[in-house]
């Protein structure tokens, strides 16, 4: 499926070219983009092609480019005085991905993509990290594979953890995470795809969305809003890796082990580990789902052995532990 088009158009070329680059380099919002110097040019270009999001400057603004066919008009506010006050309105003087999280709000809130006549969608392979073990690595070694498979692939990383501590390890703060999306998803408000573009983060070479920070939001996700997360990403972004990182409880959310064609499972010796391995397996033999059996690895995981001298998760990929995920990823069966 052809991506829908987002323009940006400003007489200050500088702008509208660095901005379209920077768009392009993200490499995960689900629209095609374009530059345009000239309320001519862009005007010439709308009557003749469906552009989904245009972008304008206020000083480039003109009745013309207002009675474009266009899917949502926002303006780019230089703070001339001069911007119609009944359209809505961004400072363009701020930074493009604070820009793109506001105008992803205002699209959010009344584009709705169309979902007739969607094509089924590309190859988008879903692996699981579960263990219904405790302090097994469980997370770190799936913070390794992401980014050790983002050298070939691109790849996403959602955590389902109900407390992953990413704020305090990454040192920083999060506007929105996980929960926002599925709230969007619930209420149907905009594209998901869209939604998920402006939140996503990079570590290591890989993209995650925050992970919620109330348990709750995380816990009560039903499988039908896990679909609609799923078939989005297939149809409208470019990942080809989604890379799940359950939390200690699957119950839930157990559907999602379907969904998933390899997952592993980082294990232990002891014997209190045995017998609750012995318990969870017993219970997918009960429930008839053998095939989850199937398709989980088992891993006994080295310790990591990299912390303290790269930034975290980027220390997941060396020493030991790194060489450990490497060689999963060498010698095949990762899909």
């Amino acid at each position: 499926m052809r991506k829908k088009i987002l323009a940006v158009c400003d007489e200050e070329a500088s702008y509208a070219c660095s901005f379209t680059a920077w768009l392009e380099r993200k490499g995960h919002y689900p629209f095609e983009f374009i530059a345009f110097t000239g309320a001519d040019k862009v005007c010439s270009y709308a009557r003749q092609h469906s552009v989904e999001l245009l972008l304008v400057a206020e000083g480039t603004m003109c009745p013309e480019i207002r009675e474009l066919p266009v899917g949502r008009l926002v303006i780019l506010d230089e703070e001339n005085g001069t911007a119609p006050e009944e359209l809505p309105a961004v400072s363009k003087y701020q930074s493009c991905k604070r820009i793109m999280q506001e105008v992803t709000a205002l699209y959010g809130e009344e584009v709705r993509s169309e979902e007739s006549g969607a094509s089924p969608g590309r190859k988008m392979h879903i692996l699981g990290v579960y263990s219904p073990l405790g302090r097994t690595g469980k997370t770190s070694y799936a913070l390794a594979l992401g980014q050790i498979l983002a050298v070939r692939y691109s790849v996403l990383f959602l955590n389902l953890e109900a407390y992953s501590g990413f704020e305090d390890l990454l040192s920083c703060s999060f506007e929105r995470n996980l929960g926002d999306l599925f709230y969007c998803i619930r209420q149907k408000k905009g594209q998901p795809a869209v939604q998920l573009a402006a939140m996503v983060r990079e570590a290591g070479g890989m993209h995650y969305v925050p992970p919620v920070t109330i348990p709750e939001d995380v816990e009560q996700v039903t499988q039908e809003e896990w679909q609609v997360l799923f078939e989005e990403l297939r149809l409208y972004s470019t990942y080809q890796v989604l890379l799940l990182d359950f939390g200690t409880g699957v119950s839930r959310a157990s559907g999602l082990l379907d969904e998933c064609s390899r997952i592993y499972m980082p294990v232990l010796q002891d014997r209190i580990s045995a017998a609750k391995l012995a318990q969870y397996e017993t219970w997918l033999k009960t429930a008839g789902r053998e095939d989850v059996l199937e398709k989980t690895k088992r891993l006994l995981l080295p310790p990591v052995d990299g912390e303290g001298e790269m930034p975290w998760p980027e220390c997941l990929t060396s020493g030991r532990f790194g060489d450990y995920v490497r060689k999963q990823v060498q010698d095949g069966g990762i899909f």
